[in-house]
C-alpha cells in the first residue's frame, strides 16, 4: 500500500535526496554547502575564505572605482572592527541600514522593505548564524532566481576605502547582517560592480521570488490608490524611485529628495487636520539620512494642526532618513512605485479576498524553431504558446483575474547587467473548447477573436495584468526580432473563486513595537485607510518561522495545566449518566450522541451542518481512554469534559462573527491560548489533517485537532528520556501509530 502523504514528507526529510530549490532546501549556489564549510573550519580552527568570491579586485569589478583607489582597498572582518561583533542586536530592522560607497539604492530599498515583513525576511536571512558559538567566519543567505532559491555562502571579511565601508555602513557598530547580506547578493551578480545601479525590481523579485509590478507615476492607472491599500492590506514589499538614471547621478535636490534613487515607502494613512483630512504616505532613504522638507516634513507646519497624541506617534523629529509626504506631493515628486508579493493581491480591491493559484514554465526561444520573434503577424505564432482557461466563476466581476509575468534567464552572471533583451506576449483569447491549461499545441492568429499586447520592454521581466471575461486565452511570450534566443521563465496567476481571508491585527505605535521588540515577541501593525506597516519590522532575532498564510506569533506561552484549571465543571455527571450504559460506560456511538446533542445545541459551533462522526468520537474516546478498554468511565468523560469547555470558550473568543469556523491565524492563537507550542512543520500538518479546502475548522475538527495535540505533547514528555528525543521498540511504535 503507498505511503500517505504525510509520512512521505516525513520520510522525505530523513534523506539528502530532497527537493531542492525550495526555502527549506536551496540548491547550493556554485555548490558550497555552508554546514560542511562551517563543520570543516570549526574542526581546523580556522576561519573561512571564500575562493569563489575572494577578498580582491575580482569581487569588486575592474570598473566601478579609479584604478588607485581599487589599490587601496582593504579588507577587515568585523572581529578586527569591533570586539563585541554580533550578526544581529536587537532584531533586524529598516534602521540598521545606512547606504555605504557603492550606489545600490535599489538593494537596500529593497532590503528596507524585507525588514518590514518578517515572513519574507526569514527567508532570505537564516537564523543559524553568529560571532559566538560555532563562529568559523562564514555566513549564508538565500536567494530566489528564476524559480528556485539559491543558499549562498560569503566569508565575512569586508571591503573598505579609506577607513570607510565601500559596502552598506551598519548604523550600529557591531552589527553586521547589511554588510554580509550585501557581500551576499553582490556575489550571487558576480561582483560589487554589478549593484551599482539598478532596479528595485529586480531586488524585490530576487529578496521574495514573488510577483512585482511597476507603475509609472507620469500616467498612473485611475486604481493606483486602490492598488496601494489592497498592497498594504496584503502584506506586500513597496519600493519607489525619483526621477532620474545613471547619468543624472544623484543630485539631492532643495526639497531634500535625491534625484535618481530609490526609496522604500513604509506606511500610509489618511490623517486629519484643522477641519480636513489628506492622504499621506511615510517613505525611507536608504542613506540613513536626507529627507523631504515639504509640506508633513518633520518640522511642517501642518503637524501643528494634528491631535497632540497623533503627531506624538507619527512625527518623530529625527534625521534617519524617514520621513511623511503628502501623496500629491508624492505624485509629483516620484516616478515610479513598485509592489511586491508572493501572489498578487494587491490586485483585489476591498472585500473580499480572493486566493490565487499560480503554474509555471522553463522553455527558451530557439533560432530555426521557436525564436519567431514579433514583427510579423504569423512568425509570432511560432513562438511558445501556452494556454488558460478562464471560469465564469473566475471572470471579469471579480476585477484582475490573471496576471502574467514573463523573465528572461541569464547564465552568466559576472555579466549581469547586460543589455536585456526587448521582450514582450501577447495575451489573446481564442475560440477553442476543451483546451488543458499549461497545454502548448499550436494556435493561429485565425483563432483569436481578441488580443492585448504587453509591449516590448527592454527589461529583465515583463509583467502585466488583466481583466478577462470567462474563456479560453493563449499567451505567447516573445522577443523583438525573429532569431533572438534566450531562455525563459513564465508564471502565470489567475484568480479563483475562492474567498481567502487576512488577518485582522491589532494597532500599535513604534513604542509598543519597540517595548515587544526588546522581548523579542512578534506582531504586526493594523492597516489603516491606507498603508500601516507590519509591525515585525525590528522583530526578526528568535522569532519563529513562518508557514505559507502569514505571520505566526511568539510570545510567552501559559502552562497547558494552568489553562485546563480554569475549567473545572462539576455539572458533567449528569449528562455522563444520561447517555452511559447500565455499566456507567459510555462508547463511541454514545459519545458520538451526546457531542451532537448536547455541544452542538449551541449555533455557534454549527457549521455546514458538519457533526461529530463517528471516527473521529473513536479517536477522541482513545485519546481519552487511559484504561484502554475501548470505552469511557465517569472520571476519563470528567477529563474530556474540562477540554469540552475550554475548546468551546476559545473557538467562541477567535470566531467573532459567529461564522462557526475560524482560520489558521485562529488556531495559531488557540494553540497559544490553550498553552501550547508547535513547529511550523507539525501546524501545516494540522492544516491539511483536521482544516477543510479552504484551511478553516469547524468546531467538531478543532475539537478533534486541540485534543490529539495536547495529547500527543504529553506523550512526548511522559516517554521521553533526555527532553530531545522519544525512544522506542518497534511493539511501542506499532502501538503509539495504530491508535492514533
Amino acid at each position: 500500500m503507498p505511503m500517505p502523504g504525510v509520512y512521505q514528507k516525513v520520510a522525505e526529510g530523513q534523506q539528502s535526496q530532497r527537493k531542492t530549490g525550495t526555502v527549506e532546501n536551496p540548491k547550493k549556489f556554485k555548490g558550497q554547502d555552508f554546514l560542511s564549510i562551517r563543520e570543516t573550519c570549526i574542526n581546523r580552527k580556522q576561519l573561512f575564505e571564500d575562493d569563489v568570491f575572494p577578498a580582491n579586485l575580482y569581487s569588486i569589478g575592474e570598473n566601478l572605482l579609479t584604478q588607485d583607489k581599487l589599490l587601496s582597498i582593504k579588507w577587515k572582518r568585523p572581529s578586527e572592527l569591533h570586539r563585541d561583533a554580533r550578526f544581529l542586536v536587537d532584531g533586524a530592522s529598516i534602521f540598521d541600514i545606512v547606504q555605504g560607497e557603492i550606489g545600490d539604492c535599489w538593494v537596500l530599498s529593497a532590503v528596507g522593505a524585507l525588514t518590514l515583513h518578517r515572513r519574507f525576511l526569514e527567508n532570505v536571512v537564516p537564523k543559524d548564524q553568529e560571532f559566538t558559538q560555532k563562529y568559523a567566519g562564514i555566513f549564508h543567505f538565500r536567494f530566489w532566481q528564476y524559480g528556485e532559491w539559491v543558499d549562498v555562502v560569503v566569508d565575512d571579511r569586508l571591503p573598505f576605502l579609506n577607513g570607510r565601508y565601500l559596502s552598506v555602513q551598519p548604523r550600529k557598530n557591531n552589527e553586521f547582517w547589511p554588510s554580509l547580506l550585501e557581500k551576499a547578493y553582490a556575489k550571487l551578480r558576480g561582483s560589487y560592480q554589478n549593484l551599482h545601479w539598478g532596479f528595485i525590481s529586480e531586488a524585490l523579485v530576487d529578496f521574495t521570488g514573488g510577483v512585482q509590478m511597476d507603475f509609472n507615476l507620469s500616467k498612473p492607472p485611475p486604481d493606483l490608490r486602490d492598488i496601494i491599500l489592497a498592497a498594504a492590506r496584503s502584506g506586500s514589499l513597496v519600493g519607489c524611485t525619483t526621477p532620474g538614471d545613471l547619468n543624472t547621478g544623484n543630485i539631492e535636490l532643495h526639497n531634500g529628495l535625491v534625484q535618481g534613487h530609490a526609496y522604500t515607502m513604509t506606511e500610509g494613512t489618511e490623517i486629519a487636520y484643522g477641519n480636513r483630512s489628506e492622504d499621506i504616505v511615510r517613505v525611507w532613504n536608504p542613506w540613513g539620512q536626507g529627507e523631504w522638507n515639504g509640506r508633513w516634513s518633520d518640522e511642517s507646519p501642518q503637524w501643528d494642526r494634528v491631535s497632540p497624541e497623533l503627531r506624538r506617534k507619527l512625527n518623530i523629529e529625527r534625521n534617519d532618513g524617514e520621513f511623511w509626504i503628502s501623496c500629491p506631493d508624492f505624485m509629483q515628486n516620484f516616478s515610479q512605485v513598485n509592489i511586491c508579493n508572493h501572489i498578487p493581491s494587491y490586485l483585489d480591491f476591498g472585500e473580499p479576498q480572493y486566493a490565487w493559484e499560480s503554474c509555471s514554465y522553463y522553455n527558451q526561444w530557439v533560432r530555426g524553431s521557436t525564436a519567431g520573434g514579433c514583427s510579423s503577424a504569423d512568425d509570432i505564432w511560432k513562438n511558445p504558446q501556452y494556454v488558460i482557461t478562464v471560469t465564469e466563476s473566475q471572470g471579469a466581476k471579480r476585477g484582475y483575474n490573471v496576471t502574467v509575468a514573463l523573465m528572461q534567464c541569464l547564465g552568466n552572471e559576472r555579466k549581469y547587467n547586460p543589455r536585456w533583451l526587448p521582450i514582450g506576449f501577447s495575451f489573446c483569447k481564442v475560440v477553442v473548447k476543451g483546451v488543458k491549461n499549461g497545454s502548448q499545441q499550436k494556435y493561429s492568429r485565425q483563432q483569436v477573436t481578441e488580443t492585448i499586447n504587453s509591449g516590448l520592454e527592454r527589461a529583465r521581466e515583463v509583467t502585466r495584468s488583466f481583466i478577462a471575461p470567462a474563456g479560453t486565452y493563449v499567451i505567447v511570450p516573445y522577443t523583438e526580432n525573429k532569431g533572438q534566443e534566450s531562455d525563459f521563465f513564465l508564471r502565470i496567476y489567475t484568480k479563483t473563486s475562492e474567498i481567502t481571508e487576512y488577518e485582522d491585527t491589532r494597532a500599535m505605535s513604534r513604542e509598543d513595537n519597540q517595548e515587544l521588540n526588546t522581548s523579542n515577541a512578534s506582531s504586526q501593525y493594523q492597516v489603516t485607510k491606507e498603508m500601516q506597516r507590519d509591525g515585525s519590522q525590528a522583530l526578526y532575532q528568535n522569532s519563529t518561522a513562518l508557514s505559507d498564510f502569514g505571520p505566526r506569533l511568539t510570545i510567552n506561552t501559559p502552562n497547558p495545566k494552568a489553562v485546563l484549571k480554569k475549567y473545572i465543571d462539576g455539572g458533567y455527571e449528569n449528562v455522563f449518566a444520561y447517555y452511559a450504559n447500565q455499566s456507567s460506560e459510555m462508547y463511541a456511538e454514545q459519545l458520538q450522541k451526546l457531542l451532537n446533542d448536547v455541544v452542538l445545541i449551541d449555533q455557534t459551533f454549527v457549521a455546514d451542518r458538519e457533526e461529530f462522526t463517528l471516527d473521529s468520537c473513536r479517536g477522541i474516546l482513545m485519546l481519552m481512554d487511559l484504561n484502554a478498554n475501548g470505552r469511557l468511565s465517569l472520571t476519563e468523560f470528567g477529563r474530556l469534559w474540562k477540554r469540552l469547555n475550554m475548546c468551546k470558550d476559545i473557538f467562541r473568543s477567535i470566531d467573532g462573527n459567529k461564522s462557526g469556523f475560524i482560520d489558521g491565524f485562529g488556531l495559531e492563537k488557540a494553540v497559544h491560548e490553550a498553552g501550547l507550542m508547535v513547529s511550523d512543520a507539525v501546524f501545516n500538518i494540522m492544516l491539511l489533517r483536521y482544516a477543510n479546502y479552504m484551511q478553516k475548522f469547524t468546531f467538531a475538527s478543532f475539537v478533534c485537532c486541540m485534543i490529539r495535540l495536547e495529547t500527543v505533547t504529553k506523550v512526548f514528555q511522559n516517554l521521553t528520556k533526555d527532553g530531545r528525543g522519544v525512544y522506542l521498540s518497534a511493539e511501542e511504535w506499532m502501538q503509539i501509530i495504530m491508535s492514533s
